[in-house]
């Protein structure tokens, strides 16, 4: 062990002293790869082959902004490329950013023998989400979910009647057209029920503004296996296409009649947690609290059933 401590503290003087003799320019880091959020990157990547034993190496991390309207307005001269981070480590989050916005990403790896080449990726901030869903380009759609359901709303042109609507559901695709013109159409994030007799339901109702049509329309999810409520392993987007943003599933809350409940089918505390994981839990019975009235809800007293 002392001799090991000892070679370890020999090496860590012969980089400090002899790096920028015996040291090499190192090679480009590999394996670059971002997580996109709604609100920032997380990039990370690995160091490439190394070319000394003397280097001490540092990655340099630097953003740039791709989005038109963001390089139009800042100008030739604040749209490039600038350094947010330096050192050993192999990775770093970009926080505060905005929503559905385009960047650049690059790192490369210096050290006292020179630098190597940049390895870059371009990336997207997701769209934040709606309730449990989101938007669609230029707000050709809504759409929401929760476990076993997608719902999917379409503003429909000023006249529209049911006879102009036309709506096919496959298991991965879904088509919408008003009068022939196509309003949605593309593949399907995940695979729905579709039989021969139809297991989606539509409806053109009066918009939620009071003026016009939209088309409402219900799908229900094609279940692997037991029903999830973990928000990661929902849809993250409706169509799953090139220009269709895709939501931040990590901010997705399960909402019921507009307030933060968990699903009324959830059979135990582990299930209701996933669901809501910012709601704080008590094993003390809220009904015996002093100033409670004691009551039940619907809700609450399914809760108290399924729990027992």
């Amino acid at each position: 062990r002392r001799r090991r401590r000892a070679m370890d503290a020999f090496h860590k003087l012969a980089k400090i002293f002899l790096g920028g003799v015996l040291g090499k320019p190192p090679n480009a880091p590999t394996g670059l790869k971002v997580v996109e959020r709604c609100d920032g990157l997380e990039v990370r990547w690995a160091p490439g082959a190394p070319t000394s034993r003397y280097n001490s190496d540092v990655f340099v991390v630097e953003l740039a902004p791709r989005t038109p309207k963001v390089v139009e307005a800042l100008g030739p001269a604040f749209s490039g490329f600038a350094e947010f981070h330096r050192g050993p480590e192999t990775r770093f989050s970009f926080d505060k950013l905005g929503a559905e916005q385009d960047f650049a990403v690059r790192v490369r790896c210096e050290n006292r023998a020179g630098a190597s080449g940049w390895a870059e990726i371009s990336a997207r901030t997701r769209q934040a989400p709606t309730r449990c869903g989101g938007t669609g380009p230029d707000g050709a759609y809504a759409w929401d979910q929760t476990p076993t359901e997608v719902e999917v709303t379409v503003p429909a042109p000023p006249g529209t009647t049911p006879k102009q609507v036309s709506v096919t559901v496959k298991p991965r695709r879904l088509e919408i057209s008003f009068a022939g013109v196509t309003a949605v159409a593309g593949s399907l994030c995940g695979e729905v029920v579709c039989g021969e007799d139809g297991d989606f339901e539509w409806e053109l109702r009066d918009a939620g503004d009071g003026e016009g049509k939209e088309l409402f329309m219900t799908m229900e999810k094609r279940l692997r296996d037991v029903v999830s409520y973990d928000p990661a392993e929902q849809w993250d987007c409706l169509i799953a296409e090139r220009g269709h943003p895709r939501v931040d599933t990590a901010h997705l809350r399960w909402f019921r009649g507009y307030e933060w409940r968990p699903p009324q089918d959830a059979s135990n505390v582990d299930e209701v947690k996933q669901a809501m994981p910012d709601m704080r839990f008590t094993d003390v019975d809220q009904t015996k609290v002093s100033g409670r009235d004691g009551e039940l809800d619907e809700w609450g007293d399914k809760w108290n059933k399924n729990r027992r």
